[in-house]
């Protein structure tokens, strides 16, 4: 099963259960955004567009306090990631390792330009997995998806290298993987990017669409059946050591628009969900610093009495799916909860 299949929520048959005879299910999954601040220039970042207003940080104090909040509520993993960039904020290494100590699994996202050996090492040491997000093969294109230069990608090389070289080093089993966005002027990079992950020695590349918001109709996200092209030629790069990670059945819909919602609620909320640098917490990673989607704020209540709220409920039954990408995060988890969810009739003929 891939690390990144749907299917692993039956993995937790005990808050699949809560969840069905309660109605609601201990998060198992956490983001943390410990910054909002971010060293890349992004033009299609969906985290905070406007980062003048919301550069806030989390304190080791206060991401200590959550991160025993989330162990002593059942939480599993929490995956650092952004809001901007983790490594902005010189407490998230600190943070990790407190994660690790209170016996969480880890999972961190980064840009990779904040790298150096030490911080390497700690994110090998400590991480079941990280992700790069290169998003470019070459250097022309890195200036488009990131708005910065050959000396930053040369350095991000560099620090991939370096994750993969203390991997080896330490027989470490974490998994090491790269990240390309895909949309109309970053085609032609495609298959650069898949040459130059497996060459640095990552264990996947993964190649995801660019979603967008309803309303951000100037995003132009996807091209022609060139993507296809290019995923079908991606494929036959993997090796035994090296995978080639992408949906081709969420491109397929996307860009024939059949890519409608099967189901009518968000149940994959009730599994995961998201503390944002400012101590709010959102219903979901696409709705950071929208303000009717904040579901509770750690500075005024604890992780337990947000969830277990009335605010809580009423934002998550008003979810408006206009404000939603399509194929988001959740939606695979959603179609097999909603399938799962309805109550069956003559339920023991098979």
């Amino acid at each position: 099963m891939s690390q990144f299949s749907p299917n692993k929520i039956f993995n937790h048959l005990d808050r699949i259960h809560e969840w069905k005879t309660k109605g609601l299910s201990r998060p198992i999954t956490y983001e943390i955004d410990m910054t909002n601040l971010c060293d890349a220039r992004c033009p299609f970042c969906f985290g905070y567009s406007d980062r003048t207003s919301t550069n806030f940080s989390l304190t080791f104090d206060e991401a200590k306090d959550i991160v025993d909040q989330i162990h002593d509520f059942g939480g599993k993993a929490i995956t650092f990631t952004g809001g901007g960039e983790p490594l902005c904020n010189p407490d998230t290494l600190k943070v990790l390792q407190y994660v690790r100590k209170k016996g969480l699994d880890a999972g961190f996202i980064t840009s990779g330009y904040a790298l150096n050996p030490e911080k390497c090492r700690i994110i090998v040491e400590n991480c079941t997995w990280v992700r790069i997000s290169l998003d470019a093969g070459t250097e022309s294109f890195y200036a488009i998806s990131h708005g910065m230069g050959e000396k930053v990608f040369n350095r991000v090389k560099e620090n991939i290298a370096e994750l993969v070289r203390i991997k080896k080093e330490l027989g470490s089993d974490v998994t090491i993987g790269t990240g390309f966005l895909t949309f109309d002027e970053m085609t032609d990079d495609m298959l650069n990017f898949v040459v130059l992950s497996r060459e640095l020695g990552v264990d996947y590349a993964q190649f995801r669409p660019l979603l967008k918001r309803e309303q951000d109709k100037e995003i132009n996200e996807f091209a022609d059946e060139k993507i296809l092209e290019n995923l079908s030629k991606a494929a036959s790069y993997s090796t035994d050591t090296f995978s080639l990670l992408c949906s081709i059945s969420k491109y397929t819909k996307l860009m024939s628009g059949s890519g409608k919602r099967s189901y009518g609620k968000c149940y994959g909320h009730h599994f995961a969900t998201v503390v944002a640098a400012d101590k709010k917490m959102y219903i979901c990673c696409h709705m950071r610093g929208i303000k009717k989607y904040v579901i509770g704020d750690l500075e005024k209540n604890s992780l337990r009495e947000i969830w277990e709220s009335d605010k809580r409920k009423e934002v998550y039954e008003n979810i408006d799916f206009d404000d939603c990408p399509l194929l988001c995060r959740c939606d695979g988890m959603n179609e097999i909860l909603w399938r799962i969810n309805p109550a069956t009739t003559h339920k023991n003929f098979l």
